[in-house]
């Protein structure tokens, strides 16, 4: 709980403060932040979708679903972990290190974790259709681009990039296994 009380801290007070953990230390954060990052993420994935079928909105289909029409498993396995992750945090965390020490650094913090979460909008297909839905579609976007922020601010860029991968990789491998066996 402790860590989660530290992402909250920084979420309300962003500030650039880069430490130096031992190598044992850091995979340690790493791998809790993981883990939160899941449970927190699938609390809000279900919240979201609870509440989008409560209203009744139609999304259509998810880009996932889209890209399992079109591309290997393999394929979608390369693009959602290793070149999402590697582009996605060079565009909305990489340029918070311009900020490190810049009384910017809050506006630019917020500002990565709002278009990380708009960039995401598009995964449904019939978004424009919800836009007044749209904080809760991306929620879990949102919440994850807070805890990526907080590690690449923490540890550096590689870590986030870490994080990120490995999250797609623990959400994506069960859908990818699941439509490799079918037929």
């Amino acid at each position: 709980m402790r860590l989660l009380q530290k992402v909250y801290a920084f979420f309300r007070n962003p500030k650039y403060q880069e430490y130096r953990y031992p190598k044992r230390l850091k995979r340690k954060l790493l791998l809790n932040t993981l883990g939160l990052k899941l449970l927190i993420g699938f609390i809000a994935a279900a919240l979201m979708t609870s509440v989008s079928q409560f209203v009744g909105a139609d999304l259509g289909q998810h880009a996932l679903d889209l890209m399992l029409e079109e591309y290997s498993p393999l394929m979608i396995f390369f693009l959602a972990v290793v070149f999402a992750p590697l582009l996605e945090e060079l565009i909305f965390r990489a340029p918070l290190g311009l900020f490190k020490t810049s009384n910017y650094f809050p506006l630019a913090f917020y500002l990565s974790v709002l278009a990380f979460g708009f960039v995401h909008l598009f995964n449904f297909e019939a978004y424009d259709q919800y836009l007044w839905l749209a904080p809760l579609l991306v929620l879990p976007q949102l919440i994850s681009g807070v805890f990526l922020s907080f590690i690449r601010v923490r540890m550096g860029l590689l870590y986030s990039i870490v994080l990120h991968a490995a999250f797609n990789g623990v959400i994506i491998t069960p859908f990818l296994l699941v439509a490799s066996l079918k037929p």
